[in-house]
């Protein structure tokens, strides 16, 4: 039989590491389980690959929950303050952009994971990697740890953060819920989010990889008006990506999972009004009746865009402005500024940035990150029902909720 160790962290992803690394640094003897070969694996791809760890703006409202204020003694315990401070002494200096997001100075995300794995050596923190968990078994005050190829490890305190089920090409494998529940703990909903949303317009293959800068998306749930987002935006050949994208997947993703009717209307032009368009077009009407539409369009929109949105209204690209009805201008105009995409549905798991649901937060204790149910269990990071909007806020949570569930576990000893 293998010893019993003090405390085993399963998971070595964000919140797992901060767990492992709060607990050692207060002189517990730290056992970190993995399931890839590679800790950190998340880590090294978050911020788009530059690593926005955390913002200056933190604040309750930027996270969802079935408890909206259960992350607060987290965020509390662990703000951004003590978030610089604990990786400026790693040696990594801090950038913060104009939105608030901090970023390495390096701009590479793979900075933060390789501070932290080299301070995990540090403080000789065990780690294992590659492990096959089956089941997680309390049996009287002792975790037992089944494996599937090897022999069962033993704990006295156990810390899962696992992750949920975004991005299982790095490690997410939803295991962690059904250890949960075999433990008696119960599922919020999972949806993802920070994702691509798709669309069944198969024209919409003809803008693939266009990307616009400072366009308005408009996200419309069973036709009402939810939220606007001014941000850029990325065409897929099935969907829309980029920052205001992910900005309102959460929304649209919950409300796909409920079975509501999702759309986004876009403007590409939010800096010029419908007044001033039709300025521009019926004016050339008439003092330019022969100039192309397609050189009329070049001075407002990208080609590749304009070509699709005349191919939206049925008129031809190389038409002269003076063949073309008034009623075809107003199509034309309505569509630049509130062109409409039905949204069904959002890529898969594989392509979103976090998860929605989890462990339901009600059966955690917020001040410790314990079980309600299962004394000397710890949750931290994606599993809980916890997330965070798209600007570092859920990384931030990992470190917050790590930190504590590591430093509870301790303190508890």
């Amino acid at each position: 039989m293998n010893p019993i160790r003090s405390l085993v962290v399963i998971g070595a992803g964000p919140a797992g590491i901060m767990a492992a690394l709060t607990a050692a640094e207060k002189g517990i003897r730290v056992l970190l389980l993995e399931r890839k070969n590679q800790i950190g694996g998340k880590i090294s791809v978050t911020g788009d690959g530059k690593g926005n760890l955390t913002n200056i703006n933190l604040h309750w409202t930027n996270y969802h929950s079935c408890e909206p204020e259960f992350i607060l003694p987290a965020l509390s315990e662990f703000d951004f303050i003590k978030t610089r401070e604990f990786f400026e002494k790693l040696g990594l200096k801090i950038y913060i952009d104009k939105k608030g997001r901090a970023f390495p100075y390096s701009r590479e995300a793979i900075s933060i994971q390789r501070l932290l794995e080299e301070y995990l050596r540090r403080l000789e923190v065990e780690i294992i990697t590659g492990v096959n968990i089956q089941e997680i078994r309390k049996i009287g005050y002792i975790f037992e740890i089944v494996l599937k190829h090897a022999p069962s490890l033993y704990a006295q305190k156990i810390v899962v953060a696992t992750g949920g089920r975004a991005a299982p090409q790095l490690g997410a494998t939803g295991d962690g819920y059904h250890w949960a529940l075999k433990l008696g703990h119960h599922l919020e909903r999972q949806f993802p989010a920070l994702v691509q949303l798709t669309t069944n317009i198969s024209t919409l293959r003809l803008l693939n990889k266009l990307k616009l800068t400072e366009v308005v998306a408009n996200l419309f749930i069973d036709d009402k008006l939810i939220t606007s987002v001014k941000e850029d935006l990325l065409f897929l050949s099935n969907g829309i990506s980029g920052t205001s994208v992910f900005t309102i997947s959460r929304l649209a993703s919950e409300a796909l999972s409920r079975g509501k009717k999702v759309a986004v209307r876009i403007n590409f032009t939010p800096d010029l009004n419908r007044e001033e368009l039709d300025n521009i077009f019926f004016s050339k009407k008439k003092s330019e009746s022969f100039k192309p539409l397609s050189l009329l369009l070049q001075g407002i929109l990208p080609e590749k865009l304009s070509q699709f949105i005349l191919k939206e209204c049925n008129i031809r690209f190389d038409s002269a402005i003076s063949q073309l009805a008034d009623s075809e201008i107003e199509t034309i105009i309505a569509n630049i500024l509130d062109f409409y995409l039905p949204i069904n549905g959002t890529q898969s798991w594989k392509y979103a940035q976090i998860t929605c649901g989890g462990i339901s937060v009600r059966e955690v204790e917020p001040k410790t990150m314990e079980s309600k149910l299962v004394p000397d269990l710890y949750f931290a990071g994606e599993i809980l029902d916890v997330d965070g909007d798209c600007g570092g806020y859920n990384l931030q949570w990992a470190w917050s909720s790590g930190y504590l569930a590591g430093k509870s576990a301790v303190g508890n000893s």
